[in-house]
């Protein structure tokens, strides 16, 4: 009689389960349905929650593609990037080797655009005991911290908790295309003698990546360039002086080949003369305009080397309002 009932329990059991299954790949169906609509009509904001519950409900490979896609045409790139990445795990999983190709191209055209946010602890605070930090709600891998880690673009809410601390919070609108920031966390301020932490908002130190090159190194360029324009500049004078003497030297042979008996400039109705020393006076003009573009260039590219900053002076934090940040320009 036991067995009876435990046998009968277990057939319920499997009939309820295969019920719920039936009514979720059902519900999953209709939903991925609705999603797929709401895409063609260009509702895609609408379309992701429809496909999100779907692939909850019943995930497949498909519903993934799809969800990927909406993501990457509501401008959530790291999202759609994931996602694309899933897909080809899932998809070799399951032999599909066209559907792993495609996520693998839309994972790879969105690399480039992925914006990234990069948290760092200050010292103080990563030596405060049991501190945690969370991005939008979600606890922050410790391992993450100094890493730039692809975010969605638009705002973000950046926390940090520990034991006897106020807590410490933040918000900052990341921008798309490729964007990237760090964001400093700075020491937590010690909780009130109630034992209660209060929220304290605090503007955060926030910059945009340095640039390759910055005031000390741009003049530094400059002296390079000055002093090689002087370097050729004495070059030219060099060159064109030895032309010079030379034709000055041809010049007076014509002269005393053609007349023996006059000297060099005395030399008449001689054309190789005149020639040669017409030649002569054109090639020590420019040597000694040589000679003067090479002396400024080179005092120029000394004077601008020795009096270069030497160091990184154009560093720039972009804070609006308490407790908020919104970066703009180039990242």
């Amino acid at each position: 009689m036991l067995v009876r009932c435990t046998l009968c329990s277990l057939l319920m059991a499997s009939s309820a389960l295969a019920q719920s299954g039936s009514r979720d790949k059902a519900a999953a169906e209709a939903l991925f349905s609705e999603g797929r609509r709401l895409m063609e009509a260009g509702r895609h904001a609408e379309a992701c929650p429809k496909f999100e519950a779907s692939q909850r409900l019943d995930p497949g490979v498909g519903t993934m593609l799809n969800l990927a896609e909406c993501y990457e045409r509501t401008g959530r790139t790291a999202s759609a990037w994931a996602e694309f990445r899933e897909v080809i795990s899932a998809a070799r999983a399951a032999d599909s080797a066209e559907r792993e190709a495609l996520a693998r191209q839309r994972a790879s055209a969105l690399e480039g655009k992925l914006s990234r946010l990069t948290i760092v602890l200050s010292p103080e605070a990563a030596a405060t005991h049991g501190i945690e930090v969370r991005r939008d709600g979600q606890l922050v891998d410790p391992a993450e911290l100094g890493s730039a880690i692809p975010v969605d673009p638009g705002k973000h809410v950046i926390e940090a908790t520990a034991p006897g601390k106020a807590k410490w919070f933040t918000s900052l609108a990341l921008q798309a295309d490729g964007a990237q920031s760090t964001l400093t966390i700075p020491p937590l301020e010690a909780a009130t003698e109630s034992g209660r932490a209060p929220v304290v908002t605090t503007t955060p130190t926030t910059q945009a990546p340095e640039p390759t090159s910055g005031t000390g190194s741009s003049q530094k360029v400059l002296a390079l360039v000055a002093g090689g324009v002087g370097l050729v500049g004495l070059g030219v004078g060099v060159g064109f002086g030895v032309k010079a003497s030379s034709d000055l030297s041809s010049a007076k042979d014509a002269c005393s080949s053609a007349m023996p008996a006059q000297t060099y400039p005395n030399c008449p109705h001689n054309d190789d003369a005149a020639s040669s020393n017409s030649s002569a006076k054109s090639a020590a003009t420019i040597s000694t305009v040589g000679f003067i573009v090479g002396a400024l260039g080179v005092a120029g590219g000394i004077t601008l080397w020795l009096t270069a900053p030497s160091g990184k002076e154009n560093a720039t934090a972009f804070v609006v309002g308490p407790g908020s940040i919104s970066m703009r320009g180039t990242f």
